[in-house]
């Protein structure tokens, strides 16, 4: 029977015990590399929207809640509601970001607060979408900040 060492093979169809074994291993460590990489929801998301909706939730969790509106688009007319100064946000969770068009993305937040005034605790759903004009560079908000009611 003639051994080809270079291949890892003795005789026809038979493999070399620990060759074989360690391509298997790693063939087997590549595939589960390659898929948690695939499904890392945060890979996709460009930098700067990502610098963006952090810096929402940051004026949203701990900032004036008036300074929401300053994430819209540049031109647009907001209207500021009154009272947000009687809102203190407790909780803000975000479920990940994902694209819907080209230079278009969605997430959504789950947003606990507290009305002061009246000391109820609520909890509100926040579909953001954001979308860049200039192949990503600047990000605004597209559709209006929620509302605390």
């Amino acid at each position: 029977m003639r051994q080809l060492w270079m291949w890892g093979r003795q005789g026809p169809g038979k493999r070399n015990g620990p060759v074989g074994r360690r391509r298997a291993v790693l063939a087997l460590c590549l595939a589960l590399l390659g898929g948690c990489m695939a499904t890392n929801p945060y890979a996709p998301v460009p930098k700067e929207l990502g610098i963006q909706v952090r810096v929402f939730e940051s004026v949203v969790r701990w900032g004036d809640l008036r300074k929401m509106y300053l994430f819209a688009k540049p031109g647009t007319e907001v209207t500021i509601p009154d009272g947000l100064d009687m809102v203190k946000v407790t909780h803000y969770e975000v479920s990940g970001e994902h694209e819907i068009a080209p230079w278009r993305w969605e997430q959504t937040a789950v947003i606990d607060y507290v009305l002061t005034d009246r000391q109820v605790v609520r909890r509100l759903v926040d579909r953001q979408v954001w979308a860049s004009d200039d192949q990503g560079k600047t990000w605004y908000r597209v559709n209006p900040p929620p509302e605390f009611r």
